[in-house]
């Protein structure tokens, strides 16, 4: 009797990085990132401090020297220099999930939840008088003298 074998090999994980991230969807990549870059920008915070910097600041040069760091910190993460990057994205989308098969099902399914799911019939009001209008007149005020008075048109 000869098997056949018609399963969908999932657990097979790419052998190349960048073949690899070409089939993590973009939530999980941009995640990824952006812990990366948050813990870079601190550990670039935190060395700074050590590092002995006694000359008094300004909030102006507190500022500029917070977006340099900013900066620096998302060159490191564009070039991918750390890894942590690579840690993370093991632990929230694993390798064996990484195929064109779990890729195409995930892009069906996001597709599958944007869609409407309420359809608008089309409605229109004939006569006038289905609908009532009310203008606020200015001149008119309250009987308190604080608000203004709308009347039926």
């Amino acid at each position: 009797m000869s098997e056949i074998n018609n399963s969908i090999p999932v657990n097979t994980p790419l052998t190349n990085k960048s073949e690899n991230k070409k089939f993590i969807p973009k939530p999980y990549l941009d995640a990824a990132q952006g812990m990366e870059k948050q813990f870079i920008k601190l550990m670039i915070d935190e060395m700074r401090k050590t590092s002995g910097g006694s000359e008094p600041t300004s909030t102006g040069m507190d500022y500029y020297m917070d977006l340099q760091n900013e900066e620096r910190s998302k060159a490191m993460v564009n070039r991918n220099q750390v890894g942590l990057q690579d840690l993370i994205l093991d632990r929230i989308y694993p390798e064996n999930k990484r195929n064109p098969y779990a890729y195409n099902a995930y892009l069906q399914q996001t597709n599958q939840l944007s869609k409407p799911k309420v359809e608008m019939q089309n409605a229109h009001v004939n006569r006038r008088n289905e609908a009532e209008l009310y203008q606020v007149s200015k001149k008119n005020s309250g009987s308190n003298g604080l608000g203004q008075e709308a009347h039926h048109e």
